[in-house]
């Protein structure tokens, strides 16, 4: 669709060039200013979410205290620095051998309860037998990896109502 308007947009500034050059002149001003004016507003809504999402952070580790349940080994630490509540949050989840730095399981999860302006939430994640690597392990312990997590999405806004 954007490329429908550029290039009528370019047609009509060749066809004013052609037949109206002041016109051509004042209309590609307007269209630079109007993109200018476009691309500041862009970048500061971009920097300022990005600035706001680098707030959020998960921190990961398999922890049998934490997250008794073996069906849910990782425990997530879910912390929100940000002045603005989180109402969706997804993070990408590494592990590797200690020591080592071939990744040997990879998934995303995601958190989709509100997080509120600097609460910090514990919660307890499932890993996914198709995460793991090539040849994947008949038994997992959770506990013999080093997990990593990079956040990868982060939602703010109010929650739904439920």
């Amino acid at each position: 669709m954007a490329f429908i308007i550029v290039a009528a947009l370019a047609l009509l500034l060749v066809e004013l060039f052609l037949r109206r050059r002041p016109w051509a002149m004042a209309l590609a001003a307007a269209i630079a200013a109007i993109g200018t004016v476009v691309w500041i507003f862009s970048d500061y809504q971009s920097r300022s979410q990005r600035s706001a999402a680098s707030s959020v952070t998960v921190t990961v580790e398999g922890n049998g205290t934490t997250c008794v349940d073996p069906d849910l080994p990782i425990a997530a630490t879910l912390s929100n620095d940000s002045t603005r509540g989180v109402n969706r949050l997804a993070f990408d989840l590494f592990g590797r051998e200690p020591g080592r730095s071939k990744i040997l399981y990879r998934g995303t999860l995601r958190h989709d309860r509100p997080l509120a302006p600097g609460q910090t939430v514990v919660r307890c994640y499932a890993l996914l037998y198709h995460g793991f690597a090539h040849p994947r392990p008949q038994i997992v312990d959770a506990t013999k990896y080093e997990w990593t997590a990079h956040v990868s999405f982060v939602g703010f806004g109010q929650a739904p109502p439920e």
